[in-house]
Formats: C-alpha cells, structure tokens, sequence
C-alpha cells in the first residue's frame, strides 16, 4: 500500500524575519506529540449482564445527565451527586442511583418527602431523618463503599440485599422486602440496560 502526501511548506518562525524550514517527518513528530499531550489514553470497557451476581463495586460509564432522565421527585437532578458521591466511594454508581430509585419510589415516597431518606436508612429502631436528600446521599454512599458491603466480602447486588434488606427482617411487617432485588434490578435496567458498560481494571 502507498501513501501519498501532498508537499507541503512547514516552517518554525524563529523571528519575524528568519523562518526556518522543518522537514515533513519533524513536523509530523511535533504533530503526533501534540495529540498525545491533548488526548487522555483510550481506557478497555466491558459490557457486563445485570443480574444478582453484578459487581458493585465496578465503575459503569454513565453520566449525570443520563441519570437525570429517570431521577423523578426529591431526587431530581441529582445524577452529578449520585456520580461523585459513588466514584468517591468505589461503588457503581448505577446500582447507588438504582437503590434510592427502589427504596424512596423514585423520590415520591413519605419518608423520602417528609425525612429526605431516600434509602431508607432505619437507626436505633426508626427511620432515619436527615437534614437534606445529599446528606441521605452521602451517608448511604459511605456505607455501601464500607467494610460491611462493597469494601468487604458482600459486594454483589444479592449479597447487599440480603444484609441491607433481608427478607423477614423484623422491621418488615408487610413483607415487602422480598421485592427489593427484583426492584433494584430493575431500576438498573431502567438506568442503562440489560447489559451495563463498566471500565476494565478501573
């Protein structure tokens, strides 16, 4: 194969009146440089299947404005601080947004309108109140990224729920908690997809 390139007249103005003339393989090195310097390196991604075995602790590539096309209620416009607070806490941030999404009814719930617990966070045997939807945030953030969850042994959307939200728990009375996988699940496929796009080695 032959590459054919139109001559072309490079210069390197040392002053305004001595340009000197580069040769086309200088300046196409000065050209590649450059690129290297304005572009980050390509970083591999993989498409991983929803399910109870997903990881949490895997980066998704979503933005906040994706997010915010589903966010609804109380939770509004937060897709940039379920990203950061998730990235702050080495968790998805799909499956961050996705548990609010289930436990607040996508930010429509009481407790969500009235206690800004969009997780509902039970503490010393009630549900928790806090003073704004970003501390809920925050703190649930802290806690799935901790030792109990994602920065232990119980890193997949099953092993979570059955801590988080186990089924029979006793402040369970309806017995609603066997719908929190499938709801969690669901808001993630809602979110992305039934196959989520996640870094490689993030």
């Amino acid at each position: 194969m032959s590459i054919i390139v139109a001559a072309v007249s490079f210069s390197h103005a040392q002053d305004a009146e001595t340009p000197k003339k580069i040769s086309l393989l200088e300046a196409f090195r000065g050209m590649v440089s450059k690129i290297k310097q304005s572009t980050n390196k390509a970083r591999p991604i993989k498409f991983v299947a929803v399910s109870e075995s997903y990881d949490a602790r895997q980066h998704s590539v979503i933005t906040g404005a994706r997010l915010n096309m589903f966010l609804k209620g109380v939770l509004r416009d937060k897709g940039d601080l379920f990203i950061n607070v998730a990235r702050d806490n080495d968790i998805c941030p799909i499956v961050l947004a996705a548990i609010a999404m289930h436990e607040s009814a996508n930010g429509n719930s009481k407790f969500s309108r009235e206690r800004n617990n969009v997780f509902g966070i039970y503490l010393r045997g009630k549900y928790h109140y806090f003073d704004s939807v970003d501390e809920c945030v925050k703190y649930a953030g802290k806690l799935l990224g901790g030792k109990m969850y994602c920065g232990g042994r119980n890193y997949t959307v099953k092993k979570i729920q059955q801590i988080y939200c186990p089924v029979g728990a006793g402040n369970d009375p309806r017995g609603i908690n066997k719908y929190w996988l499938s709801g969690v699940l669901d808001k993630m496929k809602t979110l992305w997809g039934r196959e989520i796009c996640v870094l490689i080695n993030a």
